[in-house]
């Protein structure tokens, strides 16, 4: 099996690949809500996948502001930014904090997809948090060339 922490200090480790992915995916798709929110193709309450807490109810603004932060960030850790790898895992943070009264909720009513939902979003998060505060992939932005 691959490590997902590079063994050369130049190559970019494949797991900071999959999280440069999922936030890719993550902002296009919000990018795209907000598109249909803002044309009324979808209901506000079809976003709550991405925003939790009720922020989907903030209109197609939230989604729009959303995005462009999670493509931010995907563009700043493909570009092995400091500051890029902190905020995703702030992100990741708040992220299992919003999680959990939903979860929390969905447990309480017996909804099982909610639950299944909910617990893979906390998992992929709680993942990535792990992943980029591991040492070596610390030491891989902290390498970074001028």
């Amino acid at each position: 099996m691959q490590s997902l922490i590079s063994s050369r200090p130049d190559d970019r480790p494949s797991g900071v690949a999959v999280v440069f992915t999922l936030l890719g995916l993550t902002g296009v798709t919000a990018l795209v809500f907000a598109a249909l929110i803002s044309l009324h193709l979808v209901p506000l309450s079809a976003g709550s996948v991405l925003l939790q807490s009720g922020l989907e109810q903030s209109g197609p603004i939230a989604f729009l502001l959303y995005g462009s932060a999670t493509l931010g960030l995907a563009w700043g850790l493909w570009a092995r930014l400091r500051l890029a790898r902190r905020l995703t895992i702030l992100l990741a943070g708040i992220g299992v904090a919003l999680a959990v009264p939903t979860i929390s909720s969905a447990i309480a009513d017996g909804r099982a997809l909610s639950i299944a939902r909910e617990g893979l979003q906390i998992m992929v998060r709680v993942a990535v948090i792990y992943y980029l505060s591991q040492e070596p992939v610390r030491d891989w932005f902290a390498a970074r060339q001028p």
